[in-house]
């Protein structure tokens, strides 16, 4: 009997990885988990064109070689693109969506079932030599030999300032989707709690829309520029040494300086760093001076991100999960800005709001935000300032990463952080282990669920790798084992 495969999570992630095994021999069934349409997640679903991918489309591929897959679907349909380009989110979501339907079809005929159940996993109970058992929220069960956890980024971060007053309609606790900030009022008033890619995207449709905005965050910084974001040519980085780096090393911050500083030195030819950024501290004024050195090809820092993300990625796997995490909150201001650095249209537009007055940024979050009297909304202070009033507020501060316990039965409960239990041990293959055994098991995790055993998840070129990778895990694996009975329910 073939494998009865379960893939919980249907966006880019499920879909890379859907991709890989729907070709492979051996398995008799693969079932997709998810509330939403295959393909259309919270990062792409949406149907705006205004929203744009901060990737460019070499590295926003589902096949993580050669030529982008992306660009190859593009350019068959007519879009004149090129691999730095960065396009609207709703064609990414297209192209997961229509290589979806492709390898389903592939798959059914060569005898494949498979089915999307329109539902979230809630639990993976383990069932012996039968396989597993996915609970899911709508009250079914369906039974698989191979689970694979691809969830999204879907659960806000709701920040503590705001959360007593949840449920308030003046309260929107994510910017996504955007229809519900396109539904405001004519010319309202709208606090964006957040400065980074989820704040730019509000702020972007609330300009359009005529609104006026505040963006406040505690860094009260924007994201840096960029033109495009490619795997390089030729390698700039140092990876013999980025191996060796030791999260233990007291000189660990000055060497991932240095070899930083190194590519990017090597990337722009010599050019310092000071000469590709603003140190300019009004977010305008940094942003207008950024804009202009992207613009005037004078952000070479841009050409060594996409081997830093792989570095970080690979040299940070074999780090205890809190150890990654400690470095990494170091290494916050890099991540945040240069990592998720904005198209040059999208720091246009925020500049055009900016100087024009409809958009500010506040250094810092407010005091204390309380409902207005009458209903009309808000009255938020500031500290040593007045307060003041708006209309609405938007909670654009990133999403949690999914939750994922294991019970001492090795029950799995997803996306519960108040689940007990303990953090399951992932192995640098990304399989959870049997913690009495160290054994692996055969659940994989991939893309934001793989948080503790990757560092940058957040990139779809993390996930094709992973993907890719898992894939040729999964077939060795059943080559080396009798492949375990299993069945839908």
């Amino acid at each position: 009997m073939g494998k009865h495969v379960i893939i919980i999570g249907g966006g880019a992630t499920g879909v890379s990885l859907f991709s890989r095994l729907s070709g492979l021999t051996g398995i008799s069934s693969l079932s997709l988990v998810d509330p939403n349409p295959i393909g259309l997640g919270t990062a792409f679903g949406t149907t705006d064109p205004l929203l744009l991918c901060n990737t460019s489309v070499d590295v926003t591929s589902m096949d993580p070689d050669g030529e982008s897959d992306l660009l190859r679907y593009l350019a068959g349909r007519g879009w004149p693109v090129h691999r730095d380009e960065f396009v609207p989110r709703y064609l990414i979501g297209h192209y997961c969506r229509e290589r979806f339907l492709a390898r389903r079809h592939e798959a059914e005929q060569a005898g494949i079932r498979v089915r999307h159940h329109r539902s979230r996993a809630r639990i993976v109970r383990p069932l012996g030599s039968e396989g597993y058992a996915v609970e899911l929220a709508d009250g079914r069960r369906i039974t698989g030999t191979d689970v694979f956890l691809c969830p999204g980024l879907d659960r806000p971060v709701v920040p503590e300032l705001v959360h007593d007053h949840l449920g308030n309609p003046a309260l929107t606790t994510s910017a996504y989707p955007v229809e519900g900030l396109r539904r405001l009022p004519e010319n309202s008033r709208v606090l964006i709690l957040g400065s980074k890619l989820a704040a730019v995207d509000a702020a972007l449709v609330l300009g359009r829309a005529g609104h006026r905005a505040v963006m406040a965050s505690s860094s009260g910084s924007l994201p840096a520029v960029r033109t495009r974001l490619r795997r390089p040519d030729t390698p700039h980085l140092d990876t013999d040494v980025w191996r060796g780096l030791s999260p233990h090393s007291p000189s660990l911050d000055r060497e991932v300086a240095r070899l930083v500083l190194a590519a990017v030195a090597q990337a722009g030819n010599g050019a310092p760093l000071h000469s590709q950024t603003s140190a300019a501290t009004h977010p305008a004024e940094r942003l207008a001076e950024e804009l202009d050195i992207a613009l005037t090809d004078r952000a070479h820092w841009q050409d060594a991100i996409a081997e830093i993300i792989q570095a970080i990625n690979h040299t940070s796997a074999p780090w205890q999960h809190t150890v990654r995490g400690a470095v990494l909150h170091r290494y916050r201001h890099l991540i945040s800005r240069y990592i998720s650095a904005i198209p040059v249209r999208n720091a246009r537009l925020l500049l055009r709001h900016l100087t024009e007055g409809s958009l500010a940024v506040a250094p810092g979050l407010p005091q204390r935000v309380t409902p207005s009297r009458d209903g009309s909304g808000w009255q938020v202070r500031w500290d040593g300032a007045p307060a003041e009033h708006f209309d609405h507020i938007v909670c654009a501060t990133g999403y949690h990463k999914p939750a994922l316990s294991r019970l001492p039965d090795g029950t799995l409960r997803l996306d519960d952080d108040s689940a007990p239990g303990g953090d399951p041990y992932v192995s640098g293959e990304l399989q959870i282990c049997d913690p009495r055994t160290g054994k692996p098991e055969r659940v994989w995790v991939l893309g934001a669920a793989s948080h503790r055993r990757t560092a940058i998840v957040n990139y779809l070129n993390t996930a094709a790798h992973q993907a890719k990778a898992v894939a040729d895990r999964f077939t060795a694996a059943s080559a080396e084992a009798t492949p375990l009975a299993g069945r839908l329910a």
